[in-house]
């Protein structure tokens, strides 16, 4: 019995598109795709952090060959804080469920948790609020066949998300 790794990651700060460190990506990936994660998110101004929760995180998950997972976990480990030589760890690297706006499930990702509890690092807890009321989310959704696709009322469970940065 095989299992295969993952060929992807689940982002949810500074390295999604249009964040600080977006540019530091080693590989060009297949495909980016909004998606979310079952967590508890947490932020400050300088970048966010998560825990195991079951809050909705909206981030992205970005989908990379199997050839080039290698490069892109060594550098997404050392960004993070994590299996550096003589460090302790500050993130470390677990796997996720994954899943688009409209629930389908997009497959497992590696992710990064916090290592201790965020609010000993100043962190406070974003709690999952209305994603079409957030100022970003014509960036959030795709296109728009996926926002009537997920719009089916204004109170709709499935836009409740938590997201960084807040606004």
């Amino acid at each position: 019995m095989s299992s295969s790794l993952p060929t992807s990651f689940f982002v949810y700060g500074t390295l999604k598109r249009g964040q600080c460190r977006e540019h530091l990506w080693p590989e060009t990936p297949q495909s980016i795709t909004t998606a979310w994660i079952l967590a508890t998110l947490y932020g400050r101004q300088d970048y966010p952090a998560i825990q195991t929760g079951e809050d909705r995180v909206l981030g992205e998950v970005w989908r990379f060959e199997a050839s080039q997972m290698p490069q892109v976990i060594k550098q997404l480990d050392r960004i993070e804080g994590t299996n550096q030589p003589n460090e302790s760890d500050l993130y470390r690297r677990c796997t996720v469920n994954c899943f688009d706006l409209n629930e389908h499930p997009l497959g497992i990702s590696y992710c990064y948790f916090y290592v201790i509890d965020p609010r000993q690092d100043g962190f406070h807890r974003i709690l999952p609020s209305d994603v079409l009321e957030h100022p970003d989310s014509r960036k959030l959704i795709e296109n728009r066949d996926d926002r009537r696709d997920v719009v089916k009322s204004q109170t709709d469970s499935r836009l409740l998300m938590a997201l960084w940065p807040e606004r």
